[in-house]
Parts: C-alpha cells; structure tokens; sequence
C-alpha cells in the first residue's frame, strides 16, 4: 500500500490527548456501506487515537477523501508518480506557521475497491474492507513501514486489533472466524512455528491423587491461520510427568499485549487425563520473541474426577 512520508514530524510531547484529532470526510459514500459519514469520522478518530498512542505521535488533523477507481488512480499518480488505482493512499503534511504541532495529513480511500475485495473474504464486509483502509492509512501518518513481510503483518494484526476495538462487540466475532491471512489479494505473511520455554507450577484441588508439583514447561506450536494455533507441551513437574495437546486463540487488539484461549485435552502421570481451558497472554518484546503467561484448569479422570489448576511463564521464540 503506497505512502509518503513527511518531514519534521517528530515532537516531544508531554501526556497528549490523543482523542481530539480533526477528521474531514469529503466524496461520496455508498449507501451500501451501511455507515453515516459521522459515524465513520468517529472511526477515523478512533484509528488516530491508537495510532498516536502506538507513535507518541498526536494527530492534528486529517481528511479522509473517498474515491473510485478512476479517482484513486488520479490521486495515485499526482501524489506518487505511480499509475493504476489502489486502496489507500496517504499524503502526510507539515504544519504550517501559526499551527499547533503534531500529524497532518490525507487519506485518499477507494471505496470502489473495497466493494470489490470484500465479497472474497469469509465472514467480511465492505463496511470492515473500508475500516481495515482507514486503519492502514493512520498506521502509515504515523510513520509505520509495510516494506518487508513481517512488517506488513505486524501493521495487519495491529490494524485488525483496532477495528475489533471500535467495532461494537455483537458484530465481533465475525472477525474470529474471518480468513485474514490467505483470502487477501496481496497475501500478508505470518509466523507459523513457536516455542516456548519456561517454568510451570500445578495446584490440584481436594481429592486429587497428586500434590503440588513444579518444574520446566516447554511449548512447541504452529498457526494454522493469523488467529488460531496448534499446539503441545510437555512439563516435567518433579517426579511427574505432564503433556497437552490443545488449540490456541488469539484476540489481537494492542500492540504488545496480545491476550489468547486455550483449550484442549492434558495428561498428568498419576493423575490421569482430561480435558483444559485457560487464559493466557504474549508480551511481545519484538517481532521474534515474546513473554507467555498461562493459567488453566483441567478435569482429571482416572477413576474419579480431579481438578487441578496450573500456571507458567515462559520465552516464546517464532519464525
């Protein structure tokens, strides 16, 4: 997705408010989008907000213009020299004299397109197709690159993150079951081995046949899709023996903290097996490695039911 970025527009700022950003909407809005022009200035707004508190960056103001093909291609080649229409593009500005300091800038959206890309994607609609464009050009104002593959995801994730946030939750869970990651025109790569490498401490409730146990947890895993994962583990926890086979799923929507639900079937030597579900999250340190933390209960079955609780925390390393 083409940008171009301004100069000087890095500021020492103190606590900004990151909610106050001007948003123009100017062109047309289908009526098939199924969104007021007001409405979708709040979203803007909203996208500015994260994108600044992601940057540091406070956005001052920005017009979104809405376009057609035909319009897109004219902006592209005024703005970027480069011939044929695309999504969106972005046009940062300087200040000018007597304005106050901070993101300046357009958004050149072709909401053609996006009544166009939309119907490929599983579970998605124009009106997300058209949020995910606004998101994207933010992300670029405040500076952030799609030049190389892991770029281009880590914005994607992030971007998703931002429209799930504004999104109001009855709709939300389209998003968990939409196919980000291969539906899209231009493929967006993602990480899709892990492990993980830590410490792990069980706690059975009353009646179980073993007592507390602690000790080394290590995670292996791959994603089947942006979202979801299959993974196992194997902890040797004392003089015991402990094994998971389950799913992991992520609700992405910040750009470190990365919360996730797993569940699955778990095995403790002489405790028996059952089956899990837990909580848990990443602390995202860079594009590679990550802090996991997990909490889950399980249902032992071996000639009654035992319920036991367990922690851990390990170093997650993807590629």
């Amino acid at each position: 997705m083409p940008h171009r970025h301004g100069e000087n527009l890095h500021h020492k700022i103190v606590k900004p408010d990151f909610s106050r950003t001007d948003i123009s909407i100017e062109g047309r809005l289908p009526s098939c989008f199924g969104i007021a022009k007001k409405r979708l200035a709040e979203a803007a707004r909203f996208f500015a907000g994260e994108s600044a508190s992601r940057s540091g960056k406070p956005f001052a103001a920005v017009s979104v213009i809405l376009q057609d093909d035909a319009e897109s291609d004219a902006a592209h080649r005024a703005v970027m020299d480069v011939e044929g229409a695309t999504d969106v593009i972005t046009q940062p500005f300087d200040p000018m004299p007597g304005e106050k300091a901070g993101v300046y800038g357009e958004l050149y959206v072709n909401c053609e397109r996006a009544l166009r890309a939309a119907p490929k994607r599983a579970g998605w609609s124009p009106l997300k197709e058209l949020l995910l464009y606004v998101a994207h050009g933010m992300d670029h104002l405040s500076g952030a690159d799609d030049h190389s593959p892991r770029e281009r995801a880590s914005m994607r994730r992030r971007e998703l993150g931002w429209i799930r946030k504004f999104v109001p939750l009855a709709v939300a869970a389209f998003f968990a079951t939409a196919s980000f990651a291969d539906d899209f025109e231009e493929e967006v790569p993602f990480d899709r081995y892990y492990v993980s490498g830590g410490a792990s401490m069980v706690l059975p409730q009353g009646g179980a046949k073993v007592g507390r146990l602690g000790g080394a947890k290590a995670i292996a895993g791959w994603y089947a899709t942006e979202f979801t994962a299959f993974e196992g583990s194997f902890s040797l926890l004392e003089n015991h023996y402990s094994t998971t086979v389950g799913l992991l799923w992520h609700w992405y929507g910040y750009e470190r903290l990365d919360p996730f639900f797993t569940c699955g079937g778990s095995w403790i030597e002489g405790a028996g097996a059952g089956p899990y579900g837990g909580v848990g999250f990443y602390w995202h340190i860079d594009d590679h490695w990550s802090l996991r933390f997990d909490c889950a209960h399980a249902l032992l079955v071996d000639g009654g039911v035992d319920s036991v609780f367990s922690f851990s925390a390990a170093l997650r390393v993807t590629w």
